[in-house]
């Protein structure tokens, strides 16, 4: 398997669906996901071209017969297709302790995305402004996705990565509901 070559369709191929997205799900998050994939990799291991591979491709979880047909027409073998379908199917409802490792290391890269201090920031703009929500309910739906996500963090390099963001967003949300009076 040539995997530069298959690297090279799967970024242009991701590429040009993260132009195509709003501000939060843009090529800017796709390379910070990636990056954030590779550095928990270092740590928790795992086959490198596949956390790659699968941390460009997930933003694809809503279109995912597409890009099963895009992993279809890629030149490896049927077993590496088949698990980079699976990382791409890394949303909370599907990960668990039985996902492959390169699953849950690419849900975690993806879930900082939402449980940072940076992610918590850019949920609520992105409920308010892409998803016309009303800010009480950007809010409360920002809430609501971080602990979603939060209870499913996988990898203890994750964990590690977040510990001191997750205090910062829960100190943030008591004086949030202390000065918003809810």
């Amino acid at each position: 398997m040539d995997y530069k070559k298959n690297m090279d369709k799967i970024i242009e191929f991701s590429t040009k669906f993260y132009n195509s997205l709003d501000f939060a799900h843009n090529m800017e998050h796709g390379k910070r996901v990636v990056k954030n994939a590779k550095e928990i990799a270092k740590m928790e291991g795992g086959d490198m071209f596949l956390v790659e591979a699968g941390a460009w491709l997930h933003q694809f979880h809503d279109k995912i017969e597409e890009v099963n047909g895009f992993i279809k027409s890629l030149d490896m073998n049927d077993e590496i297709k088949n698990k980079l379908y699976k990382i791409v199917k890394c949303r909370p409802e599907y990960i668990d302790e039985t996902s492959l490792l390169e699953s849950k290391i690419v849900y975690d890269a993806d879930a900082i995305e939402v449980l940072s201090a940076y992610g918590m920031i850019r949920e609520i703009i992105c409920n308010a402004k892409c998803r016309n929500k009303e800010w009480e309910k950007s809010v409360e739906d920002t809430i609501m996705v971080q602990q979603r996500f939060k209870e499913k963090l996988q990898t203890k390099t994750a964990k590690k990565m977040l510990e001191k963001d997750f205090e910062v967003i829960e100190e943030f949300w008591n004086l949030y509901k202390k000065w918003s009076n809810n």
